[in-house]
């Protein structure tokens, strides 16, 4: 999968959480009354008391944190993995620096220093 795509889809993933953290907290200050839970082929729906609907939506709120908190570490990483890969990408492209075509004076260290020699081949002198 593309990553611009996953990146876009863990983004969405992320905010329906969020949407659904306030639709928690929207329900818990109503109060739970009832509990309703859906699988493939039926549904089931239980009443409850007051104190167990805190409980639930203690248990649902830790669920949602750890899936937005789990949700971050996957885009961090996506961000991560696709700005190495840009960087490959334009490294790959970037044009090989060619050297100097003119000879360089040598450098008392053991190295060239980089500077062209003077017209009449005599060393240059350095500062």
């Amino acid at each position: 999968m593309c990553y611009r795509k996953h990146l876009r889809q863990v983004r969405h993933a992320r905010r329906r959480a969020k949407a659904q953290q306030r639709a928690l907290l929207a329900l818990e200050l109503e109060g739970f009354v009832a509990l309703t839970l859906h699988t493939v082929t039926a549904t089931l729906t239980v009443p409850i008391e007051r104190e167990v609907g805190a409980q639930v939506a203690d248990t649902l709120r830790e669920a949602l944190r750890e899936r937005r908190r789990a949700l971050k570490t996957e885009a961090t990483q996506l961000r991560r993995d696709g700005g190495e890969n840009a960087y490959r990408r334009d490294y790959a492209r970037a044009e090989p620096v060619a050297p100097p075509s003119t000879p360089t004076a040598s450098s008392p260290f053991g190295g060239s220093s980089a500077l062209p020699l003077p017209p009449d081949g005599a060393p240059a002198l350095q500062s």
